[in-house]
Order: C-alpha cells, then structure tokens, then sequence
C-alpha cells in the first residue's frame, strides 16, 4: 500500500458544530439516530451537553440542509452519500 488509508466502501462523516468540522470513519452502517447522537457528544464534548437540544441536518446532492429526525433519516442519508456533511 502507498501510505493512504483504505476508506473504499467506508462511510465517513464530516460533523460541523459552529467553526469546529470534525471527519469521522464509521465501521458500522446500521448506526441508530441514538448512537449518531452519542457519538457527536463524545467528538464534540465540552462543546455539546446530553442536555442539550440538537438538531442534526446533513447536506444532500443539491447543497441543501436536510434534518435527521430518526434512525430511518439516517438510514436514508447513509444510502445517499458515503461522505456524510452533518451540521449540528
């Protein structure tokens, strides 16, 4: 290998809270909305509360902010994307 990760077939997330954009490799797709959720708290701990209110939008092909409600938005925009944009 030249050095260079091997991300084929891997889903990736780039998470923005405010001016700090996190990417993240996922190894499990069928991540719930919960999970999803958890895991921002983790990466963005100090800046996010589980107290806190947080709405998790993705971009989708035509730049717009689409809102991730539930495990089956999730879903959705896993299957649209491999690069998942999430604004929190």
């Amino acid at each position: 290998m030249n050095g260079q990760l091997d991300l084929s077939g891997k889903l990736i997330i780039k998470a923005q809270l405010g001016d700090d954009i996190r990417r993240i490799p996922i190894h499990n797709e069928d991540i719930t909305y919960d999970e999803l959720l958890l895991m921002m708290q983790r990466v963005f701990r100090g800046q996010l509360q589980s107290s806190d209110e947080v709405t998790i939008k993705y971009k989708d092909e035509d730049d717009d902010l689409i809102t991730i409600f539930d495990s089956s938005d999730l879903s959705f925009a896993i299957q649209c994307s491999r690069i998942l944009k999430l604004t929190l």
